[in-house]
């Protein structure tokens, strides 16, 4: 009884997988992309240098319908997150752009409205670069979110 079960979730496992790749080979097509390679071996908490970045133009079978996925291009001072190897595709998470704000760092959080203006010192309670969100803690029992928009500058939302 348990052979006919395993038997029959075989074969639909097959018949499947052939008809997903009939449909892959009927919706594939070609794209060309410019990824971003490391020139050298890189450790964890190296800042990439532009010597350390090459663009290398390739063509890559896509078989999604769709746009193919955007690649953000590292730059010089971003920091790697893990070692990468000579010739690896330099990409997030591995490589990020590097944080403005430091956790337990002081910072000015800044609210505006218009022309009022209301600026807060706190304390940052995560790092984050340029665009991500930070936590300011004001005292022990406030707390505010914010998005990091400048060296130790949290605007709230």
């Amino acid at each position: 009884m348990l052979h006919r079960h395993v038997v029959a979730l075989l074969i639909a496992m097959v018949w499947s997988a052939t008809s997903v790749a009939a449909q892959m080979a009927a919706t594939h097509g070609t794209v060309r992309v410019t990824l971003p390679v490391a020139t050298r071996a890189l450790q964890r908490g190296d800042t990439l240098h532009a010597s350390d970045i090459a663009l290398l133009d390739t063509t890559i079978v896509w078989h999604w319908n769709g746009i193919a996925p955007e690649i953000a291009r590292p730059l010089p001072g971003w920091v790697t997150h893990r070692p990468i190897a000579a010739g690896e595709v330099l990409r997030a998470p591995a490589v990020s752009a590097p944080p403005i704000v430091a956790s337990g760092a002081t910072v000015s959080a800044i609210w505006q409205d218009g022309s009022v203006r209301l600026v807060l010192i706190g304390v940052a309670t995560n790092s984050a670069a340029l665009g991500a969100p930070v936590s300011v803690r004001v005292d022990r029992m406030r707390r505010l979110d914010g998005v990091a928009v400048a060296p130790n500058t949290v605007r709230l939302r």
